[in-house]
């Protein structure tokens, strides 16, 4: 006895029923299997539901000559020769065992193939649904306490997974293959940890975090992204002696250019035109203007002094080379005559600096 769909309705019903309990369709001696895929389907249909192959109706065969009368039927037992039925009838009780006893046995390894099949395709699948099928079609199966386990802890595994695709960081991804080390999303959670851990490099935007990333993942799908990045981060770094060359640049101009007034101290430290305080053309004229308007008729000198802390990295120049832009605190220091009324001030200076060590661009902003 198997449980199968009803070809008519697709309830479950045996294969032993008279008719089915959901539509009445007689059952038990109406079937046939579908050479196709093994299905069932009744002797009247022509389509395997299962599949939908076509399929002959099987149609009983018509006798060619009328029924004979009873009294031709009389006549003919009389020429007949009577014989014993006995031996016919055992031999044909045996061959109707023996052809139902084949049916059965090819049914049953039939049926026994097509379940070992379905629950060879469940490993892989971590859907539930598929495993509470398995259980409804093979209640009978060896397998049934093992699927039915399964289905429990897939069941409980996807609810958790719910709950992480609400909030994917980290944390909740970690804590998700702690707990299903044997998942068949422990592949999926690696790729989140690989784009989460990329992300947050790419956002830190520094060689360490880079270096930290491949650390984590040297087979992750970003290494060659994370090998470019590091390389462009390595030529965009500066060098301690590069810091102490634009720290002597800026204070050469502010002790020079600005607090002496000294023309060729500017023209050594500029190019002929620079940005200059929101002037885009400014010449060294223009810089020693702004450094005369700083001393008054009490002043009798100016100080200046470059903060400790100097942000710098490199940058393109209009000319396509690379520079140095610079932001650091400077502060002023004015003398007077009289000396009970000294002033300072802290500016925050912005330049950008060539390779040559020319300032190509200044702003000063308190």
């Amino acid at each position: 006895m198997s449980i199968i769909k009803c070809p008519e309705c697709r309830g479950q019903v045996s294969t032993m029923a008279g008719t089915c309990p959901h539509c009445g369709t007689n059952i038990s001696g109406n079937l046939r299997t579908c050479p196709s895929c093994g299905g069932y389907f009744l002797l009247t249909q022509d389509k395997c539901p299962e599949c939908g192959a076509e399929l002959e109706k099987e149609v009983e065969e018509q006798p060619v000559n009328p029924s004979p009368t009873p009294e031709q039927e009389k006549m003919e037992e009389k020429k007949k020769p009577h014989k014993s039925k006995g031996p016919i009838i055992i031999f044909s009780v045996i061959l109707l065992i023996l052809a139902c006893a084949g049916y059965y046995y090819f049914n049953l390894q039939r049926m026994q193939k097509k379940e070992q099949a379905d629950y060879e395709r469940l490993e892989g699948i971590t859907n539930p649904e598929f495993y509470q099928q398995f259980l409804i079609d093979y209640p009978d199966s060896k397998h049934y306490t093992e699927i039915e386990e399964r289905m429990h802890v897939l069941q409980t595994e996807a609810e958790e997974w719910n709950q992480v695709l609400k909030n994917i960081n980290r944390s909740s991804v970690s804590l998700f293959m702690q707990k299903h080390p044997n998942s068949l999303r422990q592949r999926t959670c690696e790729d989140m940890l690989d784009s989460i851990d990329w992300n947050e490099a790419l956002a830190i935007g520094t060689e360490e975090a880079v270096t930290d990333y491949l650390t984590r993942h040297p087979k992750g799908r970003f290494v060659d992204d994370a090998a470019e990045q590091k390389n462009a981060l390595l030529l965009a770094k500066v060098t301690p002696e590069e810091k102490a060359l634009l720290r002597g640049t800026l204070e050469a101009f502010f002790s020079k250019a600005i607090a002496q007034q000294d023309i060729e101290a500017v023209k050594a430290a500029i190019p002929d035109t620079i940005s200059f305080c929101g002037n885009s053309n400014a010449n060294a004229e223009t810089i020693i203007q702004y450094a005369q308007e700083k001393v008054a008729k009490d002043v009798i000198g100016l100080h200046y002094i470059i903060g400790q802390r100097m942000d710098v990295h490199k940058e393109t120049l209009p000319n396509g080379n690379t520079g140095f832009a610079v932001e650091v605190n400077l502060q002023e220091t004015i003398s007077r005559s009289d000396t009970n009324q000294p002033s300072s001030n802290i500016y925050r200076v912005s330049a950008l600096i060539n390779q040559e060590q020319k300032i190509v661009r200044m702003n000063i902003t308190k």
